[in-house]
């Protein structure tokens, strides 16, 4: 019953109860094992109200977090989860190349309503980012991004660890109507790499300052570049 709804990942050697569980392999679609998950489920599911924790571990990802859900609103607490870039099959890719080492998210609370998130306190972290293109592989440095936001509106503001190769201040907004980045990025020194693929983002200003600015979607968000 439950693999219907999975979309093509399988769950192998299942044992436990359903409010006391494991599986030995969640497999995704594409052949990705994520590792081994265990659950615990609270008995007032019966009644409606959904309280779950869950932990993973394996080579892509490993973490864990508690899972809420009453009628339309869910909520996530507590979740800690480090994803593997590497051990992904399919890795994800950019315009600007290819996120490669491991992703580490800190989530406080994140509440969803009606399938968007409604409120979020946490922080996504990057330690040692590289970027790989099809000339080189481009070090970044340490990079984070602070969540926050309420009503739907989604606030990640993004910055550097203070002493790497890229030099990063930024916002990215989100909300159910539209998503707007600002983003000023620039080279602490002179590597060729990275110098390229800032050029690959846009012309740098007179202080060699690249501005990065997209979005879409309508809406007044308001977001700008931290100082």
């Amino acid at each position: 019953m439950v693999e219907t709804r999975l979309h093509g990942a399988q769950l192998r050697e299942v044992s436990g109860s359903v409010w006391d569980g494991r599986v030995g392999e969640l497999v995704l679609a594409d052949g990705t094992v994520l590792g081994r998950l265990d659950w615990q489920l609270s008995r007032r599911a019966l009644f409606g109200q959904v309280r779950l924790h869950a932990a993973i571990d394996g080579p892509v990802i490993r973490g864990h977090g508690d899972f809420a859900r009453d009628g339309d609103s869910a909520s996530w607490r507590g979740v800690q989860l480090h994803v593997a870039l590497d051990a992904l099959s399919h890795p994800p890719t950019t315009p600007w190349g290819m996120p490669r080492g491991e992703l580490v998210l800190d989530l406080a609370q994140l509440q969803v309503l009606n399938g968007w998130p409604d409120s979020v306190s946490g922080r996504v972290r990057w330690p040692r980012a590289t970027m790989q293109t099809p000339q080189a592989t481009v070090a970044l440095g340490d990079l984070m991004a602070e969540l926050s936001g309420s009503h739907g509106v989604i606030r990640a503001d993004l910055r550097d660890g203070g002493n790497g190769p890229l030099a990063l201040a930024g916002v990215v907004q989100l909300s159910p109507i539209g998503w707007r980045l600002d983003a000023r990025l620039s080279a602490r020194d002179h590597e060729p790499a990275l110098q390229r693929w800032l050029a690959r983002l846009g012309p740098p200003d007179a202080q060699g300052v690249t501005h990065l600015q997209r979005g879409a979607g309508v809406g007044a968000l308001s977001a700008g570049a931290s100082r």
